[in-house]
């Protein structure tokens, strides 16, 4: 099988390197991998395009969710299947598939796994696209983002809280006009998380019921929330708990679209890609990938 790695070495604090040199030493099959490493963002994406209409049977993303997310967008709609490796922040993308979180039995399932068709998210923002394998979202998440990727880089979920904390004293909620598969909703909303991954944000299962092959997007939206409702809110954002609150309306559809009064910035698997307004639509079994038995 022909298979490209794909490595970026700055995810996680620069554990994608170290990650990538302990499965060529301790997986053999590895050693037999053509190896690209990623030299500025954007880069895992040419990279992917490239090994695609070359011919490439498999490319194996290692590095974190931005990497992921970005060899997922050269790859969709080819016949090209896509490999994890996780070496990230929060590594949400990789939990979610069910992939080993050990590098050498990721590398093992990434080599030798039966692909799937997996939908995935695809939004659109001033006439520019972008596919998301977990989650996109726009108010306050995407401030939370804004103000993470300029944190130190952390294993785990503590960066994500911190940049909740931060964000949370700054934020207010604006008037969004969000239309659900033809329902306009209008209201003063805290964050809408549209997914086809349950969680986000280092593990907070934000939509869980979420599924990547059911040809659906779950879309959560909050409404405006007072600072101490949104403390007591948090920790059951890990379980699910919130779902069922009063401020929580949960939605199934295929396409959402959305305005805001003001400035609502928008993200994509934990990368900001823009502001309101934008589109978001299911792209079904557009991503053939490797996952861990779901």
């Amino acid at each position: 099988m022909s298979t490209l790695a794909i490595v970026n070495p700055v995810a996680g604090n620069r554990a994608a390197a170290r990650v990538w040199e302990k499965v060529r030493s301790e997986f053999e099959l590895a050693r037999t991998w053509q190896c690209a490493i990623t030299e500025h963002r954007g880069h895992a994406l040419e990279l992917a395009r490239s090994a695609a209409a070359n011919g490439h049977e498999r490319v194996i993303a290692v590095g974190g969710d931005g990497t992921i997310n970005e060899v997922a967008n050269g790859l969709a709609h080819s016949p090209t299947s896509l490999g994890l490796i996780m070496a990230g922040t929060g590594n949400d993308i990789g939990r979610n598939l069910r992939i080993p979180k050990h590098p050498v039995a990721a590398a093992r399932l990434a080599a030798t796994g039966v692909p799937a068709a997996l939908d995935l998210c695809e939004v659109e923002i001033r006439e520019r696209t972008r596919l998301v394998m977990g989650i996109a979202g726009f108010g306050f998440d995407a401030e939370v983002a804004w103000r993470v990727n300029r944190m130190p880089k952390f294993g785990g979920t503590l960066p994500y809280v911190a940049g909740v904390l931060q964000t949370l004293w700054r934020y207010g909620s604006p008037r969004m006009q969000i239309t659900v598969d033809g329902q306009l909703l209008e209201k003063r909303v805290f964050l809408v998380a549209v997914g086809n991954l349950p969680s986000f944000a280092g593990g907070m299962r934000i939509v869980p019921r979420a599924e990547p092959h059911d040809g659906l997007l779950d879309v959560c939206v909050v409404k405006d929330l007072s600072r101490l409702e949104v403390v007591r809110m948090l920790p059951r954002l890990y379980s699910g708990g919130h779902v069922g609150h009063p401020a929580v309306e949960m939605f199934r559809c295929r396409s959402v679209s959305a305005d805001a009064d003001g400035r609502a910035l928008c993200q994509a698997d934990g990368e900001l890609v823009g502001e309101l307004p934008a589109r978001f639509a299911v792209r079904v079994g557009a991503l053939r990938c490797v996952t861990g038995p779901m």
